[in-house]
């Protein structure tokens, strides 16, 4: 697909904690930006379509209603959303895509929810057995993308080189370069760490044409050694929701310690560089690499801002061919 092509996002407009009023500013907000981009609004039809009609026709004319029977509870787990899911504002979404009606789908849904729906409406590539979610994390030199965020919690030495081997095709796409990898461990040294964590820094070494640098600490991942860190769902849950909390810990004690004074309005320029640098809102959205479609997972507590950051990255996905980059490589290696 050309950078510069149409491409239609679906969005589950009723997920997330600040339900349909924060999807649709959202989806104004990621409309704005895009020229090219339509989205396909699943939800509550009569009660979107009333909020909209103060909108920019240019914008308005880019939305399509569609109407869902449901939305799934925020701690749905896999068999609600296997029971009850189909007509849900996440399941309609997933439908879009997989018919061809829509290029990507986005939703702050619950996160297993959205896992087994992608897995039972798209289908997964081939070899891979569950889906992997891929976040960005602000570093020293710019962006590091993490996997596993979350979807598998306990995970083996060969799950691992799986990962490595998702990020490597997906971080390559999105960014227009190769990633130099790492493997989150308690150290660098070749002894230390779990044995399936060894042992997985030893089989993707042996991949050919992976830049793997070896282990990295957490503190190295915020330093910008690596492009890539590979992880658990559980280490890589704990290494983003510590590093959300950190910056929004560090910005409040800034707040504090400069309001009214004359150094705080001197130096506000800078700090709103930083700010928007570190902000986790710029950095939302996880794709759900293994499933056949672009799915994109929305913090379920993120702003409006942070919401149409995955818009983005959805549209992104989508004009790279993501997907489609993941199939071949991975049919290369069966």
């Amino acid at each position: 697909m050309n950078p510069n092509d149409l491409v239609r996002i679906a969005v589950d407009a009723m997920s997330g904690d600040g339900g349909s009023a924060v999807s649709l500013e959202a989806c104004r907000l990621a409309l704005t930006r895009d020229p090219q981009l339509r989205l396909l609004l699943v939800g509550d039809s009569e009660r979107l379509a009333d909020t909209m009609t103060a909108w920019p026709d240019g914008v308005r004319n880019r939305i399509d209603l569609l109407t869902a029977g449901s939305t799934l509870p925020a701690d749905a787990g896999p068999a609600i959303a296997l029971r009850r899911g189909a007509d849900s504002s996440m399941g309609v979404c997933l439908s879009l895509v997989a018919d061809g009606s829509a290029e990507a789908a986005v939703s702050a849904g619950s996160t297993g929810a959205l896992m087994v729906l992608a897995r039972h409406l798209l289908g997964m590539l081939p070899g891979i057995d569950r889906p992997a979610l891929m976040a960005a994390l602000p570093t020293a030199s710019g962006t590091a993308w993490m996997l596993d965020l979350g979807a598998n919690l306990e995970v083996d030495a060969r799950r691992l080189c799986e990962f490595a081997r998702l990020g490597h095709v997906a971080v390559s796409a999105l960014n227009g370069r190769p990633p130099a990898i790492g493997l989150l461990n308690i150290g660098v040294e070749p002894n230390k760490g779990p044995d399936r964590v060894r042992e997985a820094g030893r089989r993707i070494e042996a991949i050919e044409g992976l830049d793997y640098r070896g282990f990295v600490e957490a503190d190295q991942v915020f330093a910008g050694t690596v492009d890539l860190v590979v992880c658990d769902g559980f280490s890589g849950n704990v290494l983003l929701k510590s590093a959300e909390g950190a910056v929004r810990m560090m910005f409040g004690e800034l707040r504090t310690a400069f309001a009214g004074s004359l150094c705080g309005l001197m130096a506000r320029s800078r700090l709103r560089r930083l700010h928007d640098s570190l902000d986790p809102a710029r950095h939302n959205g996880a794709p759900m690499l293994g499933v056949r479609g672009t799915v994109i997972k929305s913090h379920g507590g993120a702003s409006a801002s942070g919401l149409a950051h995955a818009v983005g990255l959805a549209a992104l996905e989508a004009r790279r061919g993501l997907v489609a980059a993941l199939e071949k490589q991975l049919w290369a290696q069966d």
